[in-house]
Formats: C-alpha cells, structure tokens, sequence
C-alpha cells in the first residue's frame, strides 16, 4: 500500500509544535499541499490545530478550510477568534460560506453570520451584494472563468484544480469570457471532454444569450426562465454583461418552492411568514387587513336580503337555498381564481390570453352550473312541488346556473385585471371573487324570486 504523505509530515510538524518552533513550522507549512494537510487534520490535538490555521496565509488557510468535513469547520468557527477567521471567509466567499448555515449548530451559524457580515461591510464594492430575492443575491460567486484563446486541456487542467479545490459550484455549465471578466459564450463538460486537446474554446462553446440572467432580476423571474429553457444552471451578469456568478437548478427549486408558498398564503388573505409566528395576536393582526373587503361587501349583501325581505315573508323556502347558491359560486370561482394566479405566477400565462382563458371559464361555468341546476332543481322538486309545483324548482335552478357562470368568469378575469394596475392578484383575487360572487348571486337569486311572485308563480 502506497503511504500518504500526512503520514510523512505529521510526525515532523508534531515535532515542531512541542518545540514551539514557529518560525520554521510556518515555512513548512507553505510546501504541504491544503488537501494533504486536511487528510492528516484528525492526527492533530484541537490546539495543534487552532495553531496551524493561524499559520497557514489567508489563502491557504481559506483553501485548507474548504476541505475539512463540516465536524472540523465547526471547531474552528467556533475557537477562531474574528481577527484570525474573519479574512478567511472573505476569502472562501459568501456562496460557499452560506452553504454551510443548515449543517451547523445554531450557535456556530449564528456567530458565522455575524463574520460575514463584518466581512462584507469591510468590503462593500464587493460585486455580490445584491438585495435580497434577486438573482444576484441567490447565486454561487464560486464559478470558474475561462478565457476563448484556451485550449481545450488547459480548460481541463484548470477544471480539475478548482473541483479539487472545491473553488467552482456544482459542474454543469463552463463559462468563457473575456479579460474584462464579460460573458461570451457557454460549453458543457462533455463538450470540453470530446473536444481535441488543441482545440480553443472559442470554437467549442456555444451562445449564451438567452440564457443568461441579470443579477437585479427578482427570483420568480429568474426561475421563469430556468422554466422555460430547461436549464440546469444560468450566468449571472451584471448590466456590463461582467460574469458574477452562477444559479443553478437546486437554488431555483427552491425559490419555486418559496414562491408557491407566499402565493398560497397571500390567496387565503396572510403571508408565509405566519406559518412560523407562533403569538396569536401577531397571527391576527396579519390577516385582518384582508378580511376587511370580505366584511364590508357581506354587510352590503345583509342590506340587500333586507331590501327584499317582502319576498323572503312571502316564501321562507327561498332562504334555505341562500347558502346553497352562494357556496357554489364561491367555490367555483376560487378554482377558476386559482388557476389563473398560478398562471400568471409562472409565465403560463400573460396578459394577452385574457379573452381565451375568460371565455374558456364563462363556457365551463356553464356547463357545471347547468349540470348541478338540473340536480340540485330536481331536490327541490322532490321536496316543494307540492307547495309551489315548477316555478321553484326552475328559480332555484337558474339561481345556480347564473352564480356559477359569473363566478367562473370573474375568477378568470379578475386575476388578468389586477395584473393589468399592476396589483398583486395572489393578495386580492380571494377577498374578491367571494364578495364578488355572493353580491351577485345572492341579488339575482332574489330578483328572479321577486320577479316570480309577481307573476304568481310561487303561490298555489
């Protein structure tokens, strides 16, 4: 069995330690490939190795730490002071530093996002400073730049070293650029393996244009286009077309993931955040704002029933199918709503498509309402043909099928409305359609009523 070189300098660096001979270990140290050391890293006593860190220059000791297993990361976030830690991980960059926060004690994350943010307020040109929910703010700044005029096993060489550094975020797309650092074009890793060692890549790599995402772009946008072009990974550049950074799949799974959840949120009249409050009264206050249409547009259907409490003396049976009617609007406008906000949400649908999706809607309106008037008018006859013979059963009937035709066609177009005055559907389109819907039912139901009774169709 071959011996590993940890098993050669171990024991002289041990040596040295003891002896305190510092001077000496630092010079040592700089012939000791980072990867080798962190394969030996286990043979040394916690001190030793807080001592060897502080050795190690900044770009070492950023290299050496990338390879340590999450166990030993922990340790030294823990026992380095921030003069000795704090360069570091500017050095390792944010990208990779963050991926560590959901493997690590809270304690240790805790202090870690305190020295990364000292880190970036020492450095505030630094090009990864975006706001939150953008592309820039979610990418990986660890990605590898390669120059056109590179052959293709220098491309090769260069691509080993940073994976076995650790230094490029996960191997799906390579990116050529300039000396200026500007996007030119994009090649797979099996593109660069197939291509002839001699070959420059500005000849292998392909264009990049429509793929690429600017680094202010708000998330949802940017997963939109990961949707629709089936990436796996996007450039991130700046307004210079400067490459940043990289996002890739797994990032946007997760902003997809985030976005549905403030959709659904929004939709039920709260935010995502409620999902973690735990004081009721902060849960309260997050969604009484939106319940305030809801409450002001059912007082206004109270006042309605009232103008037409005449009606309702004269036939007490109509009240009992109220609910019924209503209900069933509501329903199939939430589903309607729903449909149309997620849509929109995720680029199946624009603007334009508002005549086809709302006339599709007001069809399929139709249909249900037409089928569950003809059942729910069937009970009603079974149960009031004697009392009042084909007139209720007929009123009940079209009650339903008017409620459910205008709530489908309002869940449809209310969403594309809002998008148009640039609201936000998600928030409104729910408080909406339900008012909506029972204004509307609840009114022609009574005035078909009304006009029934005047004819003397409901009495016997």
């Amino acid at each position: 069995m071959p011996l590993h070189p940890s098993a050669l300098f171990v024991p002289e660096i041990k040596q040295l330690l003891l002896k305190k001979e510092y001077k000496e270990l630092k010079q040592d140290l700089l012939e000791i490939n980072p990867a080798d050391l962190a394969e030996g890293w286990e043979r040394f006593a916690p001190f030793e190795r807080i001592v060897l860190f502080k050795l190690l220059p900044i770009v070492r000791a950023s290299e050496l730490f990338e390879e340590l297993d999450v166990a030993q990361q922990a340790h030294l976030l823990t026992a380095l002071e921030w003069g000795a830690l704090g360069p570091v991980l500017e050095e390792v960059g944010p990208s990779a530093a963050s991926s560590l926060f959901h493997r690590l004690p809270d304690r240790t994350v805790r202090r870690m996002v305190n020295i990364v943010r000292r880190a970036q307020s020492t450095r505030p040109e630094r090009d990864w400073a975006f706001p939150p929910n953008t592309a820039g703010a979610l990418m990986h700044t660890d990605v590898l730049f390669l120059g056109p005029k590179m052959t293709a096993q220098q491309a090769l060489d260069q691509v080993r070293v940073a994976s076995r550094l650790h230094r490029m975020s996960e191997l799906h797309m390579l990116y050529v650029t300039d000396e200026q650092g500007r996007l030119m074009g994009v090649l797979t890793p099996r593109a660069l393996i197939a291509a002839p060692r001699d070959m420059r890549l500005s000849n292998i790599m392909g264009p990049v244009q429509l793929i690429k995402v600017r680094a202010d772009l708000d998330q949802e946008e940017a997963a939109k286009v990961f949707s629709k072009y089936k990436l796996l990974a996007a450039p991130v550049v700046d307004q210079d077309n400067r490459l940043l950074g990289v996002l890739t799949v797994d990032d946007i799974l997760h902003v997809i993931s985030q976005e549905a959840t403030e959709d659904i949120a929004k939709m039920a009249g709260t935010t995502a955040e409620e999902l973690e409050e735990a004081s009721a009264g902060r849960v309260a206050r997050l969604r009484m704002p939106w319940l305030v249409t809801t409450c002001v547009a059912e007082v206004v259907v109270g006042a309605i029933v009232h103008r037409f409490e005449a009606t309702l003396a004269q036939a007490v049976a109509l009240a009992s199918f109220m609910p019924l009617i209503a209900a069933m609007g509501g329903n199939v406008g939430t589903q309607s709503s729903t449909l149309c906000v997620r849509g929109l949400a995720t680029g199946h649908l624009v603007l334009k498509d508002w005549r086809r999706v709302t006339a599709r809607e007001f069809l399929a309106g139709v249909y249900m309402g037409a089928g569950y008037g003809v059942f729910v008018g069937l009970i009603t006859a079974a149960i009031y043909w004697v009392r009042f013979g084909w007139a209720f059963p007929v009123l009940v009937a079209t009650a339903v099928l008017l409620s459910m035709t205008v709530a489908s066609t309002l869940g449809a177009l209310q969403p594309f409305l809002l998008t148009r005055f640039r609201m936000d559907p998600a928030v409104a389109v729910g408080p909406l359609v339900s008012t909506m819907t029972d204004l509307m039912s609840v009114t022609a139901y009574l005035s078909l009523a009304t006009l029934a009774l005047s004819l003397g169709w409901l009495t016997r």
